[in-house]
């Protein structure tokens, strides 16, 4: 694991929230001590995308904890915080800046670095809302309301872009060896560590287009081939030493969400019943790590240590029932709790940006599909084991549940659920969104939905709703995105976007 890399000045409080933090370029360029010293590392720090911390709302989103508070009722609702952001632009405004800086300061790095950081820009805005600006985004008074560019053109561009910040940074490591990289908040440095990081991110975007891998113009199947085929090219992750993850520390302002100064976390998260019900269908060692027993089955058998081996032990809560009942099944002991001694403290687990075991669940489900002549087992069982390794599971205990008939890799439809559950299982408490995103295109898990928790309206909305300064700001345009998209001028998250359609 990675210790967070103390970057003085004015930056660090950044990367341990689930928002990446932005200076204020414009004061900074307006310094009239200094107006043209603002090195690009401090700038590539600042543009660098933080972590979602445990036990946070967007994890209660995904059914892996829900929030009963015992003095008071907390209504979920699945469909909240899906109004969109074009924060994306300021990202690459800001980008801009941090290339102007590299040009003054001989330092081509951070430009190669700049175009990953803006191609990531425009995917994370066009996955989540549609089409959106590309072609004239950055064109400025010459273009103050550019088009929406379709979502295909922009995961052309983006992805072109992406394979080429590969392939640079491949080539300047090549002829500077040795090179750290300043202001690096991840890998203390390492270039060859951000090569894999953008590899592994290019997979994960390729997957979550796979309904769209017959596309040629697109080239889905293609792409994604190149970089598995090619590892002196596009070397990729080799173990979980290799994640993009922040650790904590019991110190102001790096301390994980779910700590001791906030004792109500402990009062009122607890596991819900999706996700430790997984678990226990395939009897993962896993959720002993994870999780407390109920203390109704410590009360039922004080001082046997049994109780915590015991799947039976462990009941997370129903996310369709009544906050009320929950409540209830709460006072009384019935719900598990995260484990005290793993999480109840100022460290907890990492909080991790794009891991080991995504890439290798991305692999996995490729060449599951036919996309790639690898085995789909090799790469499943790598990325269970990564999962499992991160938790710290005994390696006895791994090899047992990757031999088992019940949990190992199998071929076919049924195979392709296992697999997407267990990824399931591995983006507990981290990797952001990632979750949602997989569910949004497989339908799996199999999630729970009531009127307690989405509503009269059917589970999930489908996208992010587009900023509302849109409507009044650029009109034409946004109003035309949505006819072109929707067929009415309807900003309506529950409509359907391009990449998600059959």
């Amino acid at each position: 694991m990675k210790t967070i890399k103390y970057i003085k000045v004015l930056l660090l409080i950044f990367v341990l929230s689930s928002l990446h933090s932005c200076l204020d370029y414009e004061e900074l360029r307006e310094n009239p001590n200094n107006p043209t010293s603002v090195p690009p590392s401090l700038l590539f720090t600042g543009l660098t995308p933080g972590v979602t911390t445990s036990f946070t709302d967007s994890y209660i989103r995904m059914q892996y904890h829900i929030w009963v508070s015992t003095d008071s009722e907390y209504n979920i609702n699945f469909r909240s915080g899906f109004g969109g952001s074009f924060g994306g632009y300021s990202d690459l405004r800001n980008i801009e800046k941090m290339n102007e800086a590299a040009d003054a300061n001989n330092a081509p790095i951070y430009k190669i670095l700049g175009k990953f950081y803006a191609a990531r820009a425009y995917i994370e805005m066009t996955r989540r809302m549609g089409d959106v600006p590309f072609s004239q985004a950055l064109l400025g008074q010459q273009v103050p309301r550019p088009v929406y560019d379709t979502q295909k053109q922009v995961y052309i561009g983006a992805l072109d872009m992406l394979d080429e910040a590969s392939l640079e940074l491949g080539d300047y490591i090549a002829d500077n060896q040795g090179y750290n990289l300043a202001g690096d908040a991840y890998f203390n440095g390492q270039l060859s560590n951000w090569q894999k990081l953008i590899n592994a991110y290019t997979l994960r975007i390729l997957i979550s287009l796979s309904k769209k891998a017959n596309d040629s113009q697109l080239d889905v199947k293609g792409r994604f081939a190149r970089i598995v085929n090619n590892p002196s090219q596009y070397p990729l992750m080799e173990s979980i030493a290799d994640n993009a993850e922040l650790t904590y520390r019991n110190e102001d302002n790096f301390k994980q969400t779910y700590n001791p100064d906030i004792a109500v976390y402990r009062q009122s998260v607890v596991y819900a019943s999706t996700y430790v019900n997984l678990l226990k269908e395939y009897e993962d060692p896993r959720l002993f790590v994870v999780a407390d027993p109920t203390q109704a089955s410590i009360d039922a058998d004080p001082g046997n240590p049994d109780v915590f081996t015991n799947p039976d032990s462990y009941t997370g809560a129903d996310p369709t029932i009544s906050p009320a009942d929950n409540i209830t099944l709460r006072l009384d002991g019935e719900l598990s709790l995260p484990n005290e001694e793993k999480y109840w403290n100022y460290v907890g687990q990492p909080g991790v940006w794009i891991s080991y075991w995504e890439q290798e669940f991305c692999i996995a489900e490729a060449a599951h599909r036919g996309w790639i002549s690898v085995s789909a087992k090799e790469h499943y069982d790598n990325a269970v084991a990564g999962s499992m390794n991160w938790y710290g599971v005994d390696s006895g205990d791994i090899n047992s549940f990757l031999s088992d008939s019940d949990s190992e890799y199998i071929a076919g439809d049924a195979g392709l659920t296992r697999l997407l559950e267990q990824k399931y299982i591995a983006f507990a408490e981290n990797s952001g969104d990632e979750s949602f995103f997989n569910f949004r295109r497989t339908g799996v898990p199999d999630l729970s939905f009531s009127g307690f928790n989405v509503g009269a309206d059917p589970g999930y909305p489908i996208r992010w709703s587009y900023p509302g300064s849109e409507n009044s700001d650029n009109t034409d345009n946004y109003i035309e995105a949505l006819n072109r998209q929707f067929g009415v001028d309807s900003d309506d998250i529950d409509f359907e976007i391009w990449e998600v359609k059959d």
